[in-house]
């Protein structure tokens, strides 16, 4: 069999994983984002339809998306995105009690803040294609040290059924030769269950890569049982 020349992901995740449509401010609260991390030149891996790249190029900063799904044509894209934000929508009204909906304006304030996102993340792919880059981790196809901060929503750890212990270990491997810093939200997986057994063997084995690990609290989580965050660095690469 030939292989696809499209980036993916396992079968299986390609038909469960939702092309998420989130804010630069979700983002912002998800990671931790200070205005120093908006000048830097970031990576949203997998960008799916977060508006993050967009608002960021608008206000003058660097950043680019990397996403499988930016393989398929404008019209499939689209339709998925569309066809995506509506399914989130429905998930997150069916877990209603799993989240803190006052951090996103209700339920209404939530789902008008998604449908913006994806609306604007698409106007941009139109206008600035050159900003959503087709790639699948655990090898981005973007060149060592091209950026300073990539940025992980929502995919490791959330399907982490699917997504194996080796995979997430070369994913932080590969973001970390990319940029100096990476950040991980959420540690919990698609049902909210933590994961610490397979957080700790995974920071014991990215020390063994020289990369140092961390995990941080997030001030204003929307999903309850998503507080924290995992930064990795290069040993030698830390923040003044």
């Amino acid at each position: 069999m030939t292989a696809s020349p499209f980036p993916t992901y396992p079968p299986q995740l390609e038909a469960d994983v939702l092309v998420s449509a989130r804010s630069l401010a979700e983002y912002t609260d998800m990671f931790g984002l200070d205005e120093r991390d908006r000048a830097s030149r970031i990576v949203d891996c997998p960008g799916g339809a977060a508006s993050a790249v967009a608002e960021l190029g608008a206000a003058g900063g660097d950043a680019i998306a990397v996403d499988p799904q930016y393989s398929l044509g404008a019209d499939e894209l689209r339709a998925r995105v569309l066809a995506d934000v509506e399914r989130s929508v429905t998930e997150s009204r069916r877990r209603h009690p799993d989240y803190d909906w006052d951090v996103r304006g209700g339920v209404v304030g939530h789902e008008e803040m998604r449908r913006a996102a994806a609306e604007t993340m698409l106007d941009d792919l139109c206008a600035r294609p050159e900003k959503y880059v087709a790639g699948a981790l655990p090898s981005l196809p973007l060149a060592s040290d091209s950026a300073d901060l990539v940025l992980c929503s929502h995919l490791l750890f959330t399907y982490a059924d699917i997504l194996d212990f080796d995979m997430h270990v070369a994913s932080l491997v590969d973001m970390a030769r990319v940029a100096p810093e990476v950040r991980v939200y959420p540690l919990v997986d698609h049902s909210g269950n933590p994961m610490p057994e397979f957080i700790r063997s995974m920071i014991s084995r990215l020390k063994k890569a020289r990369l140092t690990c961390r995990i941080e609290p997030v001030e204003r989580p929307f999903q309850l049982a998503a507080t924290t965050r995992l930064v990795v660095e290069r040993t030698a690469h830390r923040r003044p």
